[in-house]
């Protein structure tokens, strides 16, 4: 799951619990509708708007047949619960989602090596002989 995250998405999900819940993708959940409806599927993204994917689907309602589907996708108005699966261990879950939100600079794709370059490059001009104005003029 590598996604460029924006500043205000970054905010927001700390706020929320968006980013506990980004942290279970893969994950067999359990979903609560509105109007009674129970969907069971593995979870596969949460978007910036909180709107949430499913594979491997079933949705049953009470008194009906289950019905299965491959993919399903449901807006965050008509979601009532999500229910955590029991082996998932929350505190845990949120310290990998805010490492995840703060990395450190040598985490970042390119970062460490960035700030390397930069420092051997102040290094070259520490070392190089001061300029004369007999340089300027033939």
């Amino acid at each position: 799951m590598t996604t460029t995250l924006n500043r205000q998405y970054k905010k927001d999900s700390c706020r929320t619990l968006v980013g506990f819940l980004r942290c279970l993708v893969g994950q067999r959940t359990q979903l609560d509708l509105y109007g009674g409806i129970m969907v069971v599927g593995t979870l596969l993204d949460i978007d910036v708007n909180h709107n949430i994917q499913l594979s491997q689907v079933t949705m049953s309602r009470p008194l009906n047949k289950s019905i299965s589907f491959n993919r399903l996708y449901i807006r965050y108005t008509n979601v009532r619960y999500i229910r955590i699966p029991d082996e998932i261990d929350v505190m845990e879950t949120i310290r990998q989602d805010i490492k995840r939100m703060n990395p450190k600079a040598s985490e970042i794709i390119g970062g460490a090596q960035k700030k390397k370059h930069v420092k051997k490059g102040r290094e070259y001009e520490k070392n190089l002989p001061p300029l004369r104005p007999d340089d300027f003029y033939d």
